[in-house]
Order: C-alpha cells, then structure tokens, then sequence
C-alpha cells in the first residue's frame, strides 16, 4: 500500500475503479467451479460497485454481500486445515513466530482465493480513499472557519 500513499487523489481513485475492472473481468473469465447463477450474481454485485463507486452509500451492502459470498464459496471448496509456521527463524532466539492453522483448499478454492484477495486489495484502496475524502472536507473545513 506504500504505493497508493504516493498518489494523488484522483490517481488513487482511477486505480480503485481500474482493479474493480479487473476483478470483474477475473470472476467473469476464471472458471472456478461458480454456477453460471453465481458468476452472474457476483458479476453484477461487483458491476454496481463499481457503477456507484467504492465510497457510495450503496457500495457497503455490495461489498458485504461479495465477501460473505467469497467466503461461503471458499469455504466449500476447503478440504481440511494443516498448521503452518508464521514467522521467521532468528539465529540467536530460534523460531519467532506462531503456528496457524491454514486452509487446504481444491483448484476451485484457490482461484477463488486469488478473487478474494484481489477484492481485499479495493477494500484497503476504498479505505484509504475515504480516509483522503475524510481528511480533504476537514481541512476545507477548518479553511472556511
């Protein structure tokens, strides 16, 4: 994300709405195991996400409602769980870190991973954009008084 801190507002949006784009060319093209029902769905939630941009009023019941079906998705295409270490090996301490439990997922699983994690990717860009709106309407703000 250093990179998007760099940009400007608007550089920061036309990126927002371009990987939005992309991801919906992704989920319409990648054959992940999706019904065509729920390739059609998912497509038009992530259209009119993009349609009605990410800081809309609307885009937070679309942004639910592709997480709740990525993970619902994901989640049956899991085959079990293996622990896998989650750190690094210091030469002087041994291993720093933690185990977690990690998910095996089928071929289907792990392009639909890929999907959601290209979605978390807008949802931190969507973040950082309301951040810069928040703090542009502040300091307007703070001008005209």
């Amino acid at each position: 994300m250093k990179y998007y801190d760099q940009l400007t507002l608007t550089e920061l949006w036309t990126c927002a709405l371009h990987e939005l784009d992309t991801l919906h060319e992704e989920a319409q093209r990648t054959d992940v195991g999706l019904s065509a029902t729920d390739t059609i769905t998912l497509s038009r939630a992530l259209a009119a996400l993009r349609q009605e941009g990410p800081l809309s009023s609307s885009a937070i019941d679309s942004i639910g409602w592709i997480q709740a079906f990525l993970d619902a998705a994901i989640a049956r295409e899991t085959l079990g769980h293996q622990n896998v270490f989650d750190g690094k090996n210091d030469p002087e301490l041994g291993a720093i870190g933690r185990i977690r439990s990690a998910p095996i997922l089928s071929e289907n699983g792990r392009g639909l991973d890929l999907l959601l994690q290209r979605f978390k990717k807008v949802l931190a860009m969507r973040d950082l954009l309301a951040a810069r709106v928040d703090a542009e309407l502040q300091i307007a703000r703070l001008k005209a008084a």
